[in-house]
């Protein structure tokens, strides 16, 4: 299987729905989110259709950080999501995506007509309370016919995944992988992040293209 090389545009969208997962990681309604180019900024629900927060600010690049080349939309780009709760506050950075991904089981391998991907995140609560939440709950792929996928069991050799619960203190981090699978034809376009395993208002975005 040819290795795909894929860079990240990384956006903050309006969370519209949480859904949970079935039993083979799909999502069967995928988030319609706004595109890269329409909303670069953080939203907050609010009940407003969509309205900025008022506490973030009208900076366009804020909560991004620049990733690989210089590019803020990269893999390696950062994002700062708020959770439901007053303080909970993390810069999630996309630091790589792995297609296919490659079990670390013999036992463990993707279903018949299925391959593993893996998108690593790195988590840092800059919030003003301490964060407890399962990481990989809110995470997501979405392919190109806007099909959503959510993790799956087992473990890939890129590296170890989020444990099931996270624990962080202020200013504390954590690096984990979070494996999905999908089918071997389907094509990745993007990666999502939510916190609150998954219930809270803000998505974080990262739009993969090749290169």
């Amino acid at each position: 299987m040819r290795r795909q090389l894929l860079t990240a545009a990384a956006v903050i969208v309006l969370a519209t729905t949480a859904t949970a997962c079935n039993g083979d990681g799909t999502d069967p309604a995928a988030d319609a989110s706004a595109s890269a180019d329409q909303s670069p900024a953080a939203q907050g629900n609010g009940g407003q259709g969509g309205g900025q927060d008022k506490g973030q600010g009208q900076d366009k690049g804020q909560g991004q950080d620049k990733g690989q080349g210089g590019d803020a939309h990269a893999v390696g780009g950062k994002l700062t999501l708020k959770g439901k709760k007053a303080g909970e506050q993390l810069d999630v950075t996309l630091k790589g995506f792995a297609d296919p991904a490659h079990s670390d089981n013999k036992y463990n391998k993707p279903s018949a007509g299925k391959r593993f991907v893996a998108a690593q995140f790195e988590l840092v609560n800059t919030g003003t309370v301490a964060y407890s939440d399962s990481p990989s709950s809110g995470a997501k792929v979405i392919d190109e016919q806007g099909q959503a996928f959510t993790q799956t069991m087992g473990g890939v050799t890129e590296g170890p995944k989020f444990p099931v619960t996270v624990n962080l203190a202020q200013g504390a981090k954590a690096l984990g992988w979070v494996v999905f699978s999908v089918p071997e034809n389907s094509k990745t376009a993007k990666v999502q992040f939510t916190m609150d395993g998954g219930f809270a208002n803000e998505t974080g975005e990262w739009t993969l293209k090749k290169s």
